[in-house]
C-alpha cells in the first residue's frame, strides 16, 4: 500500500511544485502575515468607524460651545432649559409633560 502513495505523492508535488509555492505564499501573504489584507480591512473599518466618532464629537461639542454661548448671554435661557429638560415649574403654573412615542 505504502508503495504505491508515495511515488504517487513525489509526482504530484513534482509536478505541481510551483503551484503549492504560489498558493503557500498567497497564504502567507492574505492571512498569515502581520501586514495581511485581512487584517488592513479590519483596520480600514475600525478607522472609519472613528473617524465617524470624531465626527459626532465635533457636532457634540459645537453644540455644547453654542449652548455654553447662549447661557453667558441670556437669563432666559436657563428658565428654558431648565423648563424643557427638567420639567421645572415655577409655583404658579400646571405642568403638561408628553410622552414621545
Amino acid at each position: 500500500m505504502d508503495n504505491g502513495f508515495l511515488p504517487q505523492l513525489k509526482t504530484f508535488l513534482g509536478k505541481y511544485k510551483y503551484w503549492i509555492v504560489f498558493g503557500l505564499f498567497l497564504l502567507v501573504i492574505l492571512v498569515a502575515s502581520d501586514n495581511s489584507i485581512v487584517k488592513r480591512v479590519v483596520q480600514k473599518r475600525e478607522i472609519r468607524s472613528l473617524q465617524e466618532q470624531l465626527q459626532e464629537s465635533a457636532e457634540q461639542k459645537r453644540r455644547n460651545e453654542q449652548m455654553l454661548n447662549e447661557l453667558s448671554d441670556d437669563s432666559l435661557v436657563i428658565d428654558r432649559i431648565a423648563r424643557e429638560r427638567y420639567n421645572m415649574h415655577t409655583a404658579d403654573e400646571d405642568l403638561f409633560i408628553e410622552q414621545a412615542r
